[in-house]
């Protein structure tokens, strides 16, 4: 079994593209907003939101890369931020 974080890791991981079936089976492009290429599963990201008198409402955002994924997580709570371990470059 590969480590984690290897480059043998990284080449065991099996991307599969987000497709929506509502739309007629198109693929789903990352939630980033200015990027244009589309979602994997892998870089899924799921947040539920409650708000009074309404029912819990759920929404999936996907990325293109683990990247643009922890730069969505992260602005959350400091704008366009990159976790420890991410090199800072233009993405």
């Amino acid at each position: 079994m590969p480590v984690r974080g290897t480059t043998a890791w990284n080449h065991a991981i099996v991307e599969k593209k987000v497709i929506n079936h509502d739309r007629g089976g198109t693929f789903v492009l990352c939630a980033w907003d200015t990027c244009e290429r589309h979602g994997y599963e892998t870089n899924k990201c799921v947040e539920r939101i409650s708000r009074p008198g309404q029912p819990l409402l759920t929404i999936t955002y996907v990325f293109c890369t683990e990247r643009h994924k922890q730069y969505f997580v992260n602005s959350i709570h400091d704008v366009n931020n990159l976790p420890p371990g991410f090199k800072r470059s233009i993405i």
